[in-house]
Formats: structure tokens, C-alpha cells, sequence
């Protein structure tokens, strides 16, 4: 079987089965389509659609020259905003500091140490959603859960 072409109907194949998480033999059931396929894994018996890869292209070509630079300097202009606003209220001395828990209550305006993404700033504060600011983005995290 090469990549571009389907296996005959009723013959076994080597694919990926979700179900058993493995690499497993596969017989083809029925070509759906002239790119797919239904199958069923010789272990567990689960059906699925199996497809043909898709071939790899360039979505774009790069950016060169004036455009290059003008995508770097507002790149660069939206990292330094970012980094501004994140030492601007990591500056705020008073604030008071917790460590994240999915079932914790945040306030705004209070210092947030999360054991993933670090220290960050809780911008706004909803029912069950809050809007952290961390040194690298802007995250909504989910809070106040029972």
C-alpha cells in the first residue's frame, strides 16, 4: 500500500486505534470515498473512518524585506505593552498573594502563584472565571468551583 492509494476491501493494514491506543491491524470494510475508509480493529472490534494523509504544503510563502520588518516591530511592540502591563501590577506591593486552587475563591486586583504558568495578576474576576495576567499572557482560568 503506498500513501497515496486506499488498501483493497477485506484486507488487514497497520493504523493507530483510538480505543486501544495502539498501533493495531485494521481490516478495510468499505471504501467510503476515494481518499477513506471504513475500518474495524481485529482487537477491539471498534469502527472507524480512516482517511489518507493529507500532503504536506506551504500555506504561505515567508515574509521578506519591509513586510518582514513590520511584522517583527509589531511583534516586538506587543510583547513590550504586554511586559509593561505585567511589571506595572506586579509592582502593586499590597496586593495580597495566593496560591491557585481550581476550588479558591479570587478577588481582583490580587497576586495569583500558579504552579504551572508562576506568578501572575488577577485582572478581572467573574462568577466562575477569572483573567490572570502572567508574565507571558493574558490567561482565563476557571475558579470558585464545588
Amino acid at each position: 500500500m503506498t500513501m497515496n492509494t486506499l488498501p483493497p476491501v477485506a484486507k488487514s493494514f497497520f493504523a493507530f486505534c483510538k480505543k486501544c491506543d495502539a498501533d493495531r491491524y485494521h481490516v478495510v470494510l468499505a471504501h467510503t470515498s476515494a481518499t477513506s475508509a471504513k475500518i474495524k480493529c481485529e482487537i477491539c472490534g471498534s469502527q472507524k473512518t480512516y482517511s489518507l494523509p493529507k500532503a504536506q504544503t506551504k500555506t504561505g510563502k515567508p515574509l521578506t524585506g519591509a513586510a518582514a520588518k513590520k511584522r517583527e516591530q509589531t511583534m516586538n511592540s506587543r510583547r513590550s505593552s504586554h511586559r509593561n502591563e505585567y511589571e506595572m501590577l506586579m509592582a502593586n506591593e499590597n496586593a495580597p498573594t495566593a496560591a491557585y486552587n481550581m476550588k479558591g475563591k479570587f478577588e481582583k486586583n490580587t497576586k495569583l502563584q500558579h504552579p504551572k504558568f508562576g506568578m501572575g495578576f488577577v485582572k478581572d474576576a467573574m462568577s466562575d472565571k477569572i483573567e490572570v495576567v502572567f508574565e507571558d499572557e493574558v490567561r482565563t482560568l476557571i475558579h470558585n468551583r464545588v
